[in-house]
This record gives C-alpha cells, sequence and structure tokens, in this order.
C-alpha cells in the first residue's frame, strides 16, 4: 500500500514538443526567452509522464534558467526529484517555494509527498493536516494521511479518515478497500465483509479480494461462504496456494470431507505453501481427518512439524 499523488502535468506527444522546442531555440529576439522557458517546462512534463525522471529534470531546470519565477515549474521540478530518489533536493525547493505561497494546497500535497519520500512521514502526515484545515474534503489528503497514520499504527484515527473520505466518495474503491483490510486487523471481522462484498460487487476479477474475504468468512466460522470466496479466488488465479490450504483446512478439520481436504493440501504444498505455523495448527488439530495421508503428504515437502527448523 502506498500513498497516491496528483501528476497535473501535460499530456502531449514528445514528439511534437520536441520539434516545438527545437524551432523555438532557432528564433531570436529576447521575448522569445518566456516561450522557450514554456516549452522546456511542457518537455520537462512530457518526460515525467513517461517517467524519464533525469530528462524531465533537466528541462525543469533549463525553464527555470530562462524564467526564474515560475512556481508550477519548481513544483514538478521537485515531484521528478522526488521521484527519481531524491527526496532531499525536492525538499528544499518545495519548502523554498512554500514561503511565497503557503496556502497553495497543491503545493502543500508536492511537500507531503516529498516528506513521506524522504522518510520523514510526522511531517507528511503534519502536512496533510495543514491541507485538511482548509479542505477537509481533499480526497488525496484523506486517503494518504490514512495510510501514513495506519503505517504508523494510529489505526483508529486512519479508519476515521478513510470513512470520512467514504461518506464523501462512496464509490472510491481504492479507499473502500484499504477500509476492509484495516478493518480486518482491528478485528472487525463483520464490517470487514461488509466492505469487501461491496468493492467485490464492482471488481469481481480481483483473487486477492476473494481470498481475503474468504479467511474473513473462515475466522467468523462460516466455512460454507469461505469455501465460496476460496473457490471464486482460484477460479481467477489457480496458483494461490493460500487460497488452496484454506481449502483444505476447512475440508480436512471443519466439514468432513478428507479426499477433496487432501486434494487441497496437495495442491497447496505443490504451490510451495510452507507456513510452518499454519501447517502445524492444521496438523494438531484434534478434529483433523485422515492424519496418515497428511502426514504423508506434509513428510514429503519435508513439512512435518517434527522437522521445523528454527
Amino acid at each position: 500500500m502506498s500513498i497516491i499523488m496528483n501528476r497535473p502535468w501535460a499530456r502531449k506527444r514528445l514528439e511534437a514538443l520536441v520539434l516545438a522546442a527545437a524551432a523555438m531555440v532557432g528564433c531570436v529576439g529576447a521575448p522569445k526567452n518566456v516561450e522557450l522557458a514554456q516549452e522546456y517546462y511542457n518537455l520537462g512534463n512530457a518526460h515525467l509522464q513517461l517517467r524519464n525522471y533525469e530528462q524531465a529534470i533537466g528541462f525543469f531546470r533549463k525553464s527555470l534558467d530562462l524564467n526564474p519565477e515560475q512556481s508550477r515549474v519548481c513544483f514538478n521540478l521537485a515531484l521528478a526529484l522526488a521521484e527519481s530518489g531524491r527526496a532531499d533536493e525536492a525538499v528544499k525547493e518545495l519548502e523554498r517555494i512554500a514561503v511565497k505561497d503557503p496556502e497553495n494546497r497543491d503545493l502543500l500535497e508536492a511537500l507531503a509527498y516529498a516528506y513521506h519520500a524522504q522518510g520523514q512521514d510526522a511531517k507528511a502526515i503534519e502536512t496533510y493536516r495543514r491541507i485538511l484545515v482548509s479542505s477537509p474534503e481533499n480526497s488525496r489528503a484523506l486517503f494518504n494521511a490514512a495510510v501514513l497514520l495506519w503505517k504508523q499504527g494510529a489505526k483508529e484515527e486512519a479508519l476515521e479518515m478513510l470513512q470520512n473520505l467514504l461518506r464523501q466518495k462512496p464509490d472510491d474503491l481504492q479507499a473502500l478497500y484499504q477500509e476492509a483490510r484495516l478493518l480486518a486487523e482491528l478485528g472487525r471481522d463483520r464490517l470487514a465483509v461488509g466492505s469487501l462484498e461491496r468493492y467485490l460487487q464492482e471488481r469481481p476479477e480481483e483473487a486477492a479480494a476473494h481470498l481475503q474475504l474468504g479467511d474473513l468468512y473462515r475466522r467468523l466460522e462460516n466455512y460454507d461462504l469461505a469455501l465460496e470466496a476460496y473457490s471464486r479466488a482460484l477460479a481467477y488465479d489457480e496458483k494461490l496456494a493460500q487460497a488452496w490450504f484454506y481449502s483444505a483446512v476447512i475440508y480436512l478439520s471443519k466439514i468432513e470431507d478428507p479426499e477433496r481436504g487432501l486434494t487441497a493440501l496437495e495442491q497447496a504444498l505443490e504451490l510451495g505453501y510452507s507456513d510452518r505455523e499454519q501447517i502445524k495448527a492444521l496438523y494438531e488439530s484434534p478434529t483433523l481427518l485422515d492424519k496418515d495421508r497428511v502426514r504423508g503428504l506434509l513428510a514429503a515437502k519435508k513439512l512435518l512439524p517434527s522437522q521445523s527448523g528454527p
């Protein structure tokens, strides 16, 4: 999970921009400096869109050499610097122009992003809070602040921000998915199920979400629905070893279908499932069926609990 960033650069074709800039360089006369600065800015934006960060940085600097008072160029220069791993330079650039425009939301958003890239998440959160004071509906600020607060362990506050966002934008699927994950981490499984099911109505092809839904139903001991969710996950990605394994757990220790359970366990192990803690829990379950055959499958992969390494 990562924070998101507004990218306001132009989407013109790079080849056309190169030709325009070349033609401008060939022109004479002082008034052309401002126009050439704009062309360099456009070229920088095009390279930024293509993730050619070093080229973008070079063109933004050329634009500023010709016309230094361009806050939008400084903004995108800082973004390119942050994306290229030069967060310290990005922060310096943004802090410099923030002095002149301290209430600019786009600028504050870029500064928060740069702080995060620099590893200063506390400063990033503080900056997102500044944005939300004047713009409480800012969806990126709400989402990014929630992500960083979650990362720092402030899960309740992170959940509150995600839910604020969803009250304003109920169709924000990214926020809905993260809300489900966070609710699950907080142990609010029934609420997490509701969020995930709403998410999957719009994104039914996402195997990972079906897998997570299966895990939630399993924790709620609703084994039939858990198996259905795992089955849907495997329909979209048959190599999900975890879905096979937990299907095996249910068949072998919860609803008494050992043949299906052994088949699912074999599939999980063939796909590389090796979580020794979960394997031990299955093997030592007092309700485990057909333990001898389970032992054989685990022994063949050197995963019997007695063979567990440190």
